[in-house]
């Protein structure tokens, strides 16, 4: 129980929360604005730091980059480059908070949309017209793509568009009996990378829309990250990958137990006591003075061409984590690797507010 492993209140500290607070980073603030602090979307503070975001911070940054208002390193796939391509910007883009009604924003989503919208449902890794014909690469949807697309366009206001509603329907039906997702067609058991996608994108599409199918299939992905305990293999207590106990930004399709909890917290789970060795996890990693450190950065391809011609095959340096300092220019990073991290202090502090661990001054 939280209760015997002293997981009762954490408070924060005035000079944490100033620094989360601090007007340079605009995504950072607002979130703490309106989630640690509860202030209204009506709030003057609120207004004006959420009309910053996209002007200058972090998502300016990344905007800065954007070639002919649309898209980042390939005009011709939004996967490729890993991870400095269109899908991997903009779901870094949604979650700091930019505004769907930016024209950047929206030139980049419709052109995701029409290069990667597969017509009976869901996101192709592959682009509808790649630059050059590449034999058994079908266009066809891919679970971990689909999820992380269907999240990121509702929360830049596509959650009613058509395209979007079918491509979440066609991710209810690929749910494992066991409650997960699993990207590999032969894949008969749920995986963590797998099944986080669909529950982020679930976690939008209801707030939008609350239909029951989508609040089943959610509860089900739900039960399957908490019987596994978060990180853990649901045989034995071994942890599955020990790089899950490590904190890592942007996530892209990969998974750790901090973005569990987030996932589980966002969808308004709380109380359960098979969160207690990753919230104990949580406070392990606090700082002395307070703070979170980001412990690792996903490297991205050294080089802008794949390995096979176009296709979005794996690389070496996908895996390799930056775990001090600043990576290459197709790593999305955001904070230095090693140090103490605005992004994920805001995400642990979530986390403990929403499961009622938190004392805000």
């Amino acid at each position: 129980m939280l209760e015997q492993v002293h997981l009762s209140k954490n408070g924060v500290s005035g000079s944490v929360l100033d620094w989360l607070l601090e007007e340079n980073e605009p995504s950072v603030r607002y979130h703490a604005l309106t989630q640690l602090l509860d202030r209204d979307q009506s709030d003057a503070q609120v207004e004006k730091t959420r009309a910053g975001i996209g002007k200058h911070g972090w998502a300016a940054r990344i905007l800065a980059e954007q070639k002919e208002n649309t898209y980042w390193d390939n005009p011709f796939s939004c996967t490729v480059p890993k991870f400095s391509a269109c899908s991997w910007q903009l779901v870094v883009l949604a979650d700091l908070g930019v505004s769907g009604k930016d024209p950047r924003i929206r030139n980049c989503a419709e052109h995701l949309m029409l290069l990667h919208n597969v017509d009976e449902g869901g996101f192709s890794l592959r682009p509808r017209k790649p630059p050059v014909e590449i034999k058994d690469w079908p266009l066809q949807p891919h679970i971990c793509l689909t999820g992380n697309m269907v999240r990121t366009l509702g929360k830049l206001d596509y959650a009613n568009d058509a395209r979007v509603r079918k491509a979440m329907d066609w991710l209810v039906t690929m749910q494992l009996p066991d409650g997960g997702w699993n990207c590999s067609p032969q894949g008969k058991h749920g995986s963590f990378m797998a099944t986080v996608q669909p529950l982020w994108a679930l976690s939008e599409m209801i707030a939008a829309d609350p239909q029951e199918t989508w609040k089943q299939s959610a509860r089900k992905g739900l039960e399957f990250l908490l019987k596994h305990r978060v990180y853990m293999s649901d045989t034995n207590d071994s942890v599955v990958l020990l790089d899950f106990l490590k904190t890592h930004y942007p996530m892209h399709y990969c998974y750790d137990f901090l973005h569990g909890l987030r996932i589980l917290t966002e969808n308004g789970v709380k109380n359960d006591s098979r969160m207690d060795d990753a919230v104990r996890v949580l406070l392990a990693k606090r700082l002395a003075d307070g703070r979170w450190p980001l412990e690792g950065v996903y490297r991205g391809w050294r080089h802008a061409h794949p390995m096979h011609n176009w296709e979005t095959v794996s690389r070496p340096e996908e895996r390799e984590l930056i775990t001090e300092g600043w990576g290459t220019d197709r790593s999305i990073q955001l904070e230095e690797a090693g140090k103490p991290s605005k992004w994920i202090t805001l995400q642990a502090l979530l986390v403990l507010e929403r499961l009622g661990l938190l004392e805000t001054p």
